[in-house]
């Protein structure tokens, strides 16, 4: 962290609780503006609904459940099978992390 950083930080800190609100509130907006100026086609401060972000991903829903796991799993395989793979997956991620 830089000096002017914990300046700001140590600064900050001596404010009430209020004007540490309005602070935020301040910089907040500015930072809208900034964005807004720099990104005035995408509005990252409003919320999409899903139906939009689907739009925009183009994907369709899925009417059977086979296709889920139709190009992941084998038919062979038990539902034990699957659910033991889950576990050992989940396990090995925990132990790379």
């Amino acid at each position: 962290m830089t000096t002017r950083v914990q300046t700001l930080i140590d600064a900050v800190q001596e404010l009430s609780l209020l004007e540490q609100l309005d602070l935020i509130s301040t910089i907040s907006q500015s930072i809208h503006r900034s964005y807004q100026q720099a990104q005035p086609a995408a509005d990252f401060w409003e919320p999409k609904k899903l139906e939009q972000h689907v739009q925009a991903q183009l994907t369709r829903p899925v009417t059977d459940i086979a296709d889920l796991v139709a190009d992941f799993w084998p038919e062979e395989e038990s539902a034990d099978d699957f659910i033991a793979y889950t576990y050992q997956q989940r396990r090995e991620d925990r132990l790379r992390a």
